[in-house]
């Protein structure tokens, strides 16, 4: 069992990060308790270093950006504890949101895209829909997802418009898999 055990514990070879082997010297009688506190100021000590690194051989300061939505007490303590880490690996971390409409005047509109790291716009013509809710359909009885967006009411107003289910969710996973063979491959080259 012992050997089994160490089989499956053994490190996975990550790109990033240096192994950190957890070792079954015997099997125990007693749980063994992992501190996520020790594992993750290793860790960090690690991106610490590899921040600097990076920064040094002349690539530009690695940037945590987010985007938070609501006024949710939980998000905002969970946005602060990740800036500060941030910040204390070496990090740089977008956000002051600004929010635009047709009343903006023109100069502050312009103002606030030339200097923005990202611009949403909800001008009408095109819709993207990156809401999904579960909902109870009333025809069929059974839940079902639906976007944020009244697909049915705008579908006819917009130029163009994504359904839920059908677009950001497929296009998400494909990105994902896409930025990860990227990753790879520039992992593999390094």
């Amino acid at each position: 069992t012992s050997a089994l055990a160490s089989g499956l514990l053994q490190p996975a070879h990550s790109c990033f990060l240096r192994p950190h082997p957890f070792h079954l010297a015997t099997v125990r009688d007693e749980v063994v308790v992992i501190s996520g506190r020790k594992l993750a100021q290793q860790f960090k000590q690690e991106v610490r270093q590899e921040v600097e690194e990076w920064v040094a051989s002349g690539n530009k300061r690695p940037h945590l950006s987010v985007i938070l939505v609501g006024e949710n007490p939980a998000n905002h303590s969970y946005i602060l504890n990740k800036t500060r880490a941030a910040a204390d690996m070496g990090m740089n971390s977008d956000a002051t949101v600004t929010i635009s409409h047709q009343y903006t005047p023109k100069e502050q509109l312009k103002k606030h895209t030339i200097f923005a790291d990202i611009v949403i716009s909800a001008a009408g013509e095109a819709v993207i829909d990156v809401g999904i809710n579960r909902v109870h359909d009333p025809v069929t009885a059974k839940p079902k997802l639906v976007g944020d967006v009244d697909f049915e009411g705008v579908r006819e107003k917009a130029g163009y418009i994504t359904p839920v289910p059908g677009c950001v969710g497929p296009m998400t996973v494909a990105m994902l898999m896409k930025n990860t063979i990227i990753a790879g491959c520039g992992c593999l080259r390094l």
